[in-house]
């Protein structure tokens, strides 16, 4: 199967990785073009690379449009005379619909719309998609998207709000790790020691809720033991608005996208 991914910025980059690390198995020939990203760079990566958007979609079978939502347009309308009826646009684009992206191509081409995050560079993105494809077209595509990591389909309507939880949610997770590892330098820790202790906490927290597939709060429950240091800790955390802080982080990153 052929793909072209156009744009190598840190999403896009990201999603050529992911692809590059399973093409032998899947049986991908990748390119990629970008107008100013470090060509001989992205080849490192075991996938072709181009600056030629016309000629990289030609005769692909997926092509990946991975641009700024200002440019996407310009690009969309650049590529579309070159593209035919039985390809797939896959588009992480933000605010741009499925709708508008058939508009753009003026042609009958199949469009997914997805929204993944950067750990799809090494196949553990969460990607939600929503589509309006030809049937043919659904299953090899989802297996695609399937080497990037997890693949949750959701209607359209909240491809905005999976922006923010799958996109947007990397970082929130990094800046509370980030805020674990300085408490620990406080209490006595080398920050290479806290790194190394907060990490395999999270991966393990993680683990645990994927494989036991209770309630958070069950969870929590079970650290918490009466007058202890566990529940000391989350009262005082949410004493300083720690629940809502981030549930008004998350609404407010919504917002912005949702105008």
């Amino acid at each position: 199967m052929k793909i072209t991914v156009i744009g190598c910025g840190n999403l896009g980059a990201s999603i050529v990785k992911g692809l590059a690390n399973r093409q032998k198995e899947y049986g991908l020939d990748i390119t990629a073009t970008d107008p100013e990203a470090d060509l001989d760079k992205v080849r490192t990566w075991g996938v072709n690379a181009t600056r030629n958007n016309i000629e990289a979609v030609k005769s692909a079978d997926i092509i990946f449009l991975c641009v700024k939502p200002w440019i996407a347009k310009d690009v969309i309308e650049e590529i579309a005379p070159a593209l035919n009826n039985s390809q797939t646009i896959v588009s992480p684009v933000a605010g741009l619909s499925i709708d508008q992206i058939k508009g753009y191509c003026y042609k009958k081409v199949s469009v997914f719309r997805i929204m993944p995050n950067i750990a799809a560079s090494i196949n553990q993105s969460t990607t939600c998609v929503a589509y309006d494809a030809e049937d043919e077209v659904v299953e090899p595509t989802m297996k695609v998207l399937g080497c990037l990591g997890k693949v949750i389909v959701i209607d359209e309507s909240r491809i905005n709000a999976a922006t923010i939880l799958t996109g947007s949610g990397i970082a929130f997770v990094l800046r509370f790790m980030r805020a674990m590892v300085e408490g620990g330098i406080e209490i006595g820790f080398r920050s290479d020691v806290a790194n190394e202790i907060v990490a395999q906490t999270m991966k393990g927290t993680v683990e645990l809720f994927m494989q036991e597939g209770t309630h958070l709060e069950q969870l929590i429950d079970r650290v918490c033991t009466p007058s202890g240091t566990t529940i000391r800790g989350l009262n005082e955390m949410e004493r300083n608005g720690f629940s809502s802080s981030v549930i008004e982080g998350i609404i407010s990153s919504y917002h912005v996208i949702a105008k």
